[in-house]
Parts: C-alpha cells; structure tokens; sequence
C-alpha cells in the first residue's frame, strides 16, 4: 500500500465502523483489519474518517461581469480546508454565445487553478434552438447537469425552457432550477423602493415565502409535463419545502438542497445597524425561524437530499455601496464551513446522526450527480478522497483565519465542535493540520456520468 489510515471510525450513508483504510496509487484498495505496512502511515485514533465532501453549488469562474474576489484556486483552497474534495460549479452562459465555448472557458481554469476535483454544470440563459442542440455532446462529454433561474427573464422565455427541461430529460441530465418567482418580486421591489423603503430591512418583504413557494410549484409541474428530473437549488422555506413533498410523495422526480444560511441564520440578520445587514443578501433571502426548524426536519426526515454551499466570495465593500437593497450583490463564501458547520449545528447537537450527514454532503451528492460510486462514499474502488475529522475539537470562526480571499464572514464569532484535521484527494494530502498543502492545478475535471436518481 502507498498509506495505510489506521484505528480511525469509518462513517459511510450506510453506517459506522472500525477499520484500516489502505490506498493504492488513487484508490482505496483495502478496508478492514488486516491492511499490511504502507509507505505512509496515518494514525487516525479518536478521529473519523468521512468520505470527502461534496459541494454541488459553488460560483467560483472569472469570466463574467463579477465582483467576487474568489476563483477556482482560493475557493478550492477553502474548499480543502473545510474538507470538500470535489465542487461542481455553474458555468455561467451569456445572450449570443454558445455553451461549448462557456464550457471550454471555464475547464480551463479549474484545469489550471483547483486544489479539488470538479464537475460542471451548464446554465442555460439563452434557450435559443441553436444552444439546445448542443446539449446530447455535452451530456455524452460527462456535462450531466443544467441550470435554470427563474428569477431572471425566465416568462418570456417558458416554453423554450420547457423545452430544455424535456430534452435534457430524454438525454439522462438533471435539471438545477432557481425558484422565485420574478413578478412578484419586481412588483413588490417596485412597490417598497416607491414608498422610500430602500434599506436592507426590507429586502426579505421583497422575496417572501410565497414568491419561493409558487416558483417552485411551476417547477413541480414542468417536471410533471416534461417527465424530466428537477432539483431545486437552495431551498429556503418552509412553504416550498411542503411543494416538494407532496410531489415527492406522488412520486414525482423532484430533489431538493438547502443552503447553510438557511440553517443557522433568520432574517432578523438583516436589522442589523449600518449597513451589517448587508452582508447576508442572497437569494432567497434569509427566512424565520419557523422556516429554519422546518429545514432541519427536512434533513432529518429526508424531504431535502443535499446541502450545498451556492458559494460566492465577497468582500464587503461591493454589499455596503448600493443605494438601495435591490441592487445589493447577492452570495457569500461559505465553503470552507459547509462540512464542519453541518456536523457541529446536526450531528454534536442531536438533529441528525453521523450516517445522515455523511448522505446530505457526500452520498446524495454523489449519487444524483453522476459521480457514485467513485465519490460519495468509502468503499474498495473508490477514490481515496478522505477527512480525517476530529470531533473534539472546537474552532471559533474568525474571517481572517479562514482561507477564502473574502474579508467577512457571516458566522464571525460562531464556535464550532469539530473540523477536519487530514484531507486527502485521490490519495494526496491537501490539507494537514491547520494548512492547505495541495497545489493549484491538482484538481480534476470529473466527467459524471447520466441521471440514475437516488
């Protein structure tokens, strides 16, 4: 063997076990009590070894009007630090360019920049039948996953996205839809901004519940009409939840991922003095805290399958210059909390068990993109992507220390019980011990393979 992981507590979606972990060139080779001497030895006592994290939502490209400081080389860096080994970002697609030139562009720079492996999936912002033709080479190139949002000139445009939807259906592609619905948010933005209601207090009167709501019962039915397989990108309310189930429940293929902010923070983050409210803006806004108990059922029950960061860097200044809430730019970086933060917030404080976070961010992700069972789990044959994870430990979190280029960070001050000691990739150490020791350029494209659902 080339490292042997020896004495740690092997957590899998299945369950938890005792074993030595031995890895060949990029594989795990040997699990279990007899994994003879290796070239390098990992004593991984008192810690657990969990299958590397999967964040399927991050926004990290540079090729588009963007005030994020982060790329694909200090996202990813955060991303090892927090013990995600593989991302899957959203290329961006622009009016009047084909998907296969947005495609090359940014491969080229997850090829050239990322610490981690990673997938791609293809927004479709300009459904024209020129672009839809090009969609059965990108699927069979391993592009097994689109993108829609329905918050941005999406009515004018339904049935040719209907169209999409059908044929990325028929081709065995997954469709990420973005759930609010634009009328009404531009008729109430409209409404408040006339009444002099400009501050971010009132961004979340904006967005409600019902605008998620009502978007994602349209996403509901065009899964019904097209026969096709959605999954609803971070999902932030309890009333959008409840459209879900009842489709899951009559056995529609609708999938469901929520975001850490809908988690851990509520919309009174937004009366903060100054412009501090600013720094939570994203879409869907934050909700109540009724919404937040209703998520956690969810990852508790299995009404929502995935939690993905929707990673976008920012630095401060940007979210503090608009004049009003309507033009404050949206996202936050969150990657290198996502695994940590879930363990601390689910499993340490009894919401859900160690075998069910593992599912919400390796497993699931794994399996409903394409990539399971080379990622998603700990198994012979399977990447040796690995977070030796110390459950002990506690870590308060502090901007300046966490390794995103972002200058804020909206759980400043949270203390967090446990965080990742080792993170290996393909059997490399990338993060040890406090430092990130991968090197840009490390990372992997990962052709995924069709939509098989869960």
């Amino acid at each position: 063997m080339d490292l042997a992981i020896r004495k740690g507590t092997v957590v899998t979606a299945a369950g938890t076990f005792q074993a030595d972990i031995g890895v060949q060139g990029a594989q795990v080779m040997l699990l279990g009590r007899e994994v003879p001497a290796a070239d390098r030895e990992l004593d991984a006592a008192g810690l657990y070894v969990l299958p590397g994290g999967i964040d399927v939502h991050t926004h990290l490209g540079r090729l588009r009007p963007f005030q994020g400081v982060d790329d694909f080389r200090t996202g990813t860096r955060a991303a090892a630090a927090g013990g995600v080994t593989t991302i899957c970002e959203y290329v961006i697609h622009p009016r009047d360019t084909s998907l296969a030139s947005q495609v090359e562009q940014w491969l080229a720079q997850g090829r050239e920049q990322s610490i981690v492996d990673f997938g791609l999936h293809l927004h479709i912002g300009d459904p024209r039948p020129e672009v839809l033709n090009e969609m059965p080479a990108l699927v069979e190139a391993g592009y097994t996953s689109f993108k829609v949002f329905m918050n941005r000139n999406f009515d004018s445009r339904v049935r040719e996205y209907l169209t999409a939807l059908e044929r990325a259906g028929a081709l065995g592609a997954l469709t990420c839809i973005h759930c609010e619905d634009e009328s009404i948010i531009g008729h109430l933005t409209d409404n408040l901004l006339g009444q002099g209601k400009t501050d971010v207090r009132y961004f979340a009167q904006s967005r409600p519940a019902f605008s998620e709501a009502v978007a994602t019962a349209r996403a509901v039915a065009f899964a019904e009409a097209t026969g096709a397989p959605v999954y609803i990108v971070h999902l932030s309310s309890a009333a959008a939840l409840e459209v879900t189930r009842r489709a899951r429940a009559r056995g529609l293929p609708v999938y469901v991922e929520t975001r850490p902010i809908y988690l851990y923070l509520t919309r009174e983050r937004f009366d903060q003095p100054g412009k501090e409210g600013n720094k939570y803006v994203g879409y869907p806004p934050l909700r109540d805290s009724e919404d937040v108990s209703a998520l956690w059922d969810g990852l508790r029950n299995g009404d929502i399958q995935t939690v993905a960061t929707d990673h976008v860097g920012l630095s401060f200044a940007p979210k503090a210059e608009p004049p009003d809430f309507s033009r404050i730019p949206a996202g936050m970086s969150n990657l290198e909390t996502l695994v940590p933060m879930l363990y601390s917030e689910g499993v340490a404080k009894g919401r859900i068990s160690l075998p069910r976070f593992v599912e919400l961010i390796a497993t699931n992700p794994a399996r409903l993109f394409g990539m399971f069972p080379r990622k998603g789990t700990i198994a012979i044959g399977s990447d040796a992507d690995l977070v030796l994870f110390d459950p002990s430990v506690q870590v308060t979190i502090q901007a300046e220390q966490m390794h995103s280029q972002a200058d804020y960070d909206v759980y400043e001050g949270f203390t967090v019980q446990g965080w990742p000691k080792v993170v290996l990739s393909r059997g490399q150490v990338i993060f040890q011990d406090g430092r990130v020791v991968g090197r840009p350029g490390q990372g992997q494209f990962i052709p995924r393979e069709r939509f098989g659902g869960l």
